[in-house]
């Protein structure tokens, strides 16, 4: 009896761990990549979608200089995650990076004209915009500015005064392009205008001659890097730090009250305006899921458009809202350093999506290198439109 009574107690067990390892093993994996420097908002969503769903959320953090590489390398090998988080002019990629157009019906709100016209290229909408922003904005240490700058001389007329001080009066990522966008359109030039890729311009020599004047006078450290010129600036290194509104919340938690927000600085009485974007979720290959996890993907991007979800990112980051609604809401109230971000956000420039944004990154990449290496500002321009009508040529080839 007791033999009987303890193998059907065994038997109940491992029924037990075989149903219970079952329910298990059908949860979903959902796999995201992500480019954003400020975790946080993903992870705040993510959570919150794991506690409502029969679903594993995995984000793998991946540098933002590394990300479109891996992205284009797994597309070559057909092997994807099922999401990505990237700023949307890479969306230009869509085809080498195999991603699936978006259905009209998964867009949960009426769009802002600005944020629609990063996500949809061709009448085809590429990217759910998760949050707004992506733009250029001065920090300063209140240790050693009272008054932040408005204009690039006054730093190059206080500049001996950083000097004594044994600290760089400002730093950026200097040899990343992005940076370079504000100090072109201070001499109103555009990368793209009309579609059409315009670098051998006027506007782009006097841009480089500028930047490189900066440099010469020792203002700025051309060498540094983006972590070289973050870490310099929260460590009291340099006086100013031209950066991102994703910096805001990392450069808040490292220096508190000693960090400051401003408007770029104008060049010579002429204002800069930095370029804005989105960050989208985008899906590459959707086709080759089941309908279980083509379901969690849809149910996700759904989620991550609701006014609640708007609300915690922006609560938890301070990244702006896509919502145009939540968005008004938030900008009346600003006060502080929320208010300068929105501020600096009106002075923006959309940023386009389409494909020749991303050969015009590339381009002036390669021509700036040239310049660096003491190619003239007229010949570094000719080469930028000349790589970039070479590439646009191979791409029409295949």
């Amino acid at each position: 009896m007791f033999n009987k009574l303890l193998n059907n107690s065994h038997f109940s067990f491992l029924l037990f761990i075989l149903l219970f390892s079952k329910a298990v093993q059908a949860s979903e994996t959902l796999k995201i990549w992500s480019s954003h420097q400020n975790h946080e908002f993903l992870a705040a969503m993510s959570n919150q979608f794991q506690e409502k769903h029969d679903v594993k959320m995995s984000i793998v953090q991946l540098d933002p200089s590394e990300i479109k590489a891996e992205i284009l390398l797994s597309a070559q090998d057909n092997v994807f995650p099922d999401l990505v988080v990237i700023p949307s002019d890479f969306l230009g990629l869509h085809k080498m990076m195999n991603l699936w157009p978006i259905p009209d019906n998964w867009y949960k709100e009426k769009l802002d004209t600005m944020v629609s016209s990063t996500i949809k290229l061709k009448s085809k909408y590429w990217g759910i915009p998760l949050i707004q922003g992506n733009f250029l904005l001065l920090y300063y240490n209140k240790k050693y500015v009272t008054h932040p700058a408005t204009d690039f001389e006054d730093i190059l007329l206080q500049k001996k005064y950083y000097f004594v001080k044994n600290i760089m009066p400002i730093g950026w990522n200097y040899n990343d392009m992005y940076y370079l966008m504000p100090f072109l359109s201070a001499f109103n030039g555009k990368p793209i205008e009309d579609g059409k890729i315009t670098l051998n311009t006027p506007a782009m020599v006097n841009a480089l001659k500028y930047y490189r004047f900066l440099a010469q006078q020792g203002i700025i450290n051309p060498e540094c890097d983006y972590r070289c010129s973050q870490d310099d600036f929260v460590e009291g290194k340099s006086a100013y730090s031209i950066n991102g509104d994703w910096a805001y919340r990392d450069l808040k938690n490292m220096l508190g009250k000693d960090l400051g927000v401003a408007i770029l600085p104008k060049i010579n009485g002429h204002r800069m305006h930095p370029m804005t974007s989105t960050f989208v979720l985008a899906i590459p290959n959707y086709e080759r899921h089941s309908k279980q996890k083509q379901q969690l993907i849809k149910a996700f991007s759904e989620f991550v458009q609701q006014p609640s979800s708007q609300q915690l990112v922006y609560e938890k980051t301070g990244l702006l809202p896509i919502s145009m609604a939540y968005y008004k809401k938030i900008k009346q109230n600003a006060t502080g350093d929320h208010k300068i971000l929105f501020q600096q956000m009106a002075l923006t420039t959309p940023m386009s999506s389409s494909l020749n944004m991303s050969i015009a990154w590339q381009a002036m990449a390669i021509g700036f290198q040239r310049y660096q290496a003491g190619a003239t500002a007229e010949y570094s321009v000719q080469h930028m439109q000349k790589m970039a009508i070479e590439q646009m040529n191979q791409l029409d080839d295949n």
